[in-house]
């Protein structure tokens, strides 16, 4: 595909399309785990802060959402004791959110699960060179 070819309204409609099909697929592969993508990414984050812990506004603006759906996601994650809150020692005012160690082994198994069948659904159509393209890509968007 050329991009001097395709009108901006179908490059949209494309994205979008690869956008869910991407997050049903990986929504579909957590399902076992009790968990969402989006509840896979914040916990992601969360675990990425290491024991440090990350402030819910930090995470937010990490993520690029409202501190609203962090408060939701994260209370959900804390319900199934992925995570847990603590005191911000450098700030009275807000709290930490830190990964519950115990669940460590299960979540690098959840990352392996996750990676172990997008290999062998979505990135078996594709070489390692186009995946690595289009990280470059996505994160030159993100940014």
């Amino acid at each position: 595909m050329d991009a001097s070819t395709i009108t901006t309204y179908k490059a949209g409609m494309l994205q979008a399309q690869a956008h869910r099909s991407l997050n049903v697929m990986k929504n579909n592969i957590l399902k076992p785990y009790g968990i969402s993508i989006m509840q896979w990414v914040v916990l992601g984050a969360v675990y990425d802060a290491g024991s440090a812990g990350i402030r819910t506004s930090d995470l937010a603006q990490k993520l690029s959402t409202t501190l609203a759906f962090i408060t939701n996601t994260v209370n959900l994650l804390e319900a199934k004791e992925f995570v847990y809150k603590t005191a911000n020692t450098e700030d009275s005012r807000s709290k930490l959110i830190k990964f519950e160690l115990k669940r460590s082994e299960m979540f690098l198994q959840i990352e392996q699960e996750v990676r172990k069948r997008l290999r062998e659904t979505v990135y078996s159509k594709i070489t390692r060179e186009e995946l690595n393209t289009y990280l470059s890509v996505i994160t030159k968007f993100a940014a």
